[in-house]
C-alpha cells in the first residue's frame, strides 16, 4: 500500500513539474513572439506600399501609451508612444540600412500574468552600402512588458550598463 501512495505521489510530482514547465515555457513564449513580431517590423523595408508615418503607428502599437525608455550614457529619456511614434517616422528611411535582432531573451513574467521582466540583447547589425561589410552593435536592456488586451507591450526599457 506505501508503495503504491509512493508511486502516486511520484507520479503526480512529475505531472506537476511537467505542467509547471510547461506553463512558464508557454507564457514566456508569447512574449518571445511579440518581440520577433517587433524585430520583423523594424526589419522590413519600405517598398510595401506604406509611407514611414503609417509604418511608425504600427511601430507603436508595440509600446504602452505611457511607454519610458531610459538608454543611459548621458541620452535623454523617451516618455510615451507618441514621442516614439515621432522618431520612428523620422528615422525610417535611415534605418534602412540597419537589421535588429533580439538575442538571448529571458522571460520572467509575473504571478499575474499580465506583466514580464524581460532581459536581452538587441543586436544592430549595418551593412555598408560600399563595401557590403557587416558591422555589430550590441547592447542588453531590461523591458517591462505588459499585456494590454490580447497583446504584449513594451511598457519600460533600461540600457544595462556593461563592463568594457
Amino acid at each position: 500500500m506505501r508503495r503504491i501512495a509512493l508511486s502516486v505521489v511520484a507520479v503526480v510530482t512529475v505531472a506537476a513539474g511537467v505542467w509547471f514547465i510547461y506553463a512558464s515555457s508557454d507564457a514566456g513564449r508569447g512574449v518571445r513572439a511579440r518581440l520577433e513580431s517587433l524585430s520583423d517590423m523594424v526589419n522590413r523595408t519600405t517598398v510595401d506600399g506604406l509611407g514611414p508615418e503609417a509604418r511608425a503607428v504600427q511601430l507603436g502599437a508595440f509600446f504602452t501609451e505611457d511607454v519610458d525608455v531610459e538608454l543611459g550614457q548621458g541620452a535623454a529619456a523617451i516618455r510615451g508612444r507618441d514621442t516614439i511614434i515621432g522618431m520612428a517616422e523620422r528615422l525610417q528611411p535611415r534605418t534602412a540600412a540597419f537589421r535588429l535582432k533580439f538575442e538571448d531573451v529571458s522571460v520572467v513574467l509575473a504571478p499575474d500574468g499580465n506583466t514580464a521582466d524581460v532581459h536581452l540583447t538587441a543586436e544592430f547589425i549595418r551593412r555598408s552600402i560600399t563595401t557590403g561589410e557587416e558591422s555589430l552593435d550590441a547592447r542588453e536592456f531590461m523591458l517591462g512588458m505588459r499585456r494590454v488586451a490580447a497583446d504584449w507591450q513594451i511598457a519600460k526599457v533600461t540600457a544595462v550598463e556593461t563592463l568594457k
